[in-house]
């Protein structure tokens, strides 16, 4: 092989690095992709009109936050912390639901509160019915 030749032709090293560079473009694109579909929202937003929990979509059409009295008063179950949302959020809020106490495993709430702020809950309701 000339000198011209192996001078121009990228070393084996050089190729090994660029292959890792581009699986791991591919990966951490197919997990935001993957986030978004399963989430409704990218890595590190806070929640917006949905909320994914329990395997189920939950919505907010314009409700009003409600103070901890005001959601308390709604539900004949104890609402209880059951979460952060969205899980990889920056940092993050906290999720309630009011739970009946002997519900089964994967049993869901008709509606999720994200905290927002201080006695501050927004309501989201159930998307596609129980």
């Amino acid at each position: 092989m000339s000198e011209v030749a192996a001078a121009s032709r990228p070393s084996r090293r050089a190729e090994v690095i660029y292959v890792l560079i581009v699986l791991i473009v591919f990966a951490v694109g197919g997990y935001v992709l993957w986030y978004r579909a399963n989430y409704n929202i990218f890595p590190g937003q806070d929640a917006t009109l949905r909320v994914h929990w329990c395997e189920r979509d939950y919505e907010n059409d314009g409700y009003a936050p409600e103070t901890w009295a005001q959601v308390t008063a709604e539900s004949r179950f104890p609402v209880r912390d059951v979460g952060r949302y969205p899980p990889l959020g920056v940092p993050g809020q906290e999720l309630f639901a009011a739970i009946y106490p002997g519900a089964q495993p994967g049993s869901c709430a008709v509606v999720v509160y994200v905290r927002t702020g201080p006695d501050r809950y927004q309501p989201y309701a159930l998307l596609g019915g129980p």
